[in-house]
């Protein structure tokens, strides 16, 4: 699960970045005061939000599917 930790972390800090990085260029580009900016790292938050819970979700399925196949490995053996 650490490893889950760790790429859900990193990420979000990829989306941020990205979203901070692609706002900048854009309002330098536009000549705008860092309207788009804004508007980018407010719209990555709910990016990050439904990525961090999908990862999460599908880790867990992962793991639950990992340990109903090591008990009927255990079940058939006995």
């Amino acid at each position: 699960m650490a490893t889950v930790v760790g790429q859900v972390g990193c990420l979000v800090v990829i989306i941020i970045g990205l979203a901070m990085g692609a706002g900048v260029l854009l309002d330098k580009f536009l000549g705008t005061r860092a309207i788009f900016t804004v508007i980018f790292m407010v719209g990555s938050v709910p990016v990050a939000l439904y990525l961090t819970v999908r990862m999460s979700l599908t880790a867990v399925a992962r793991t639950q599917q990992a340990i109903d196949d090591k008990k009927a490995e255990e079940e058939t053996d006995t």
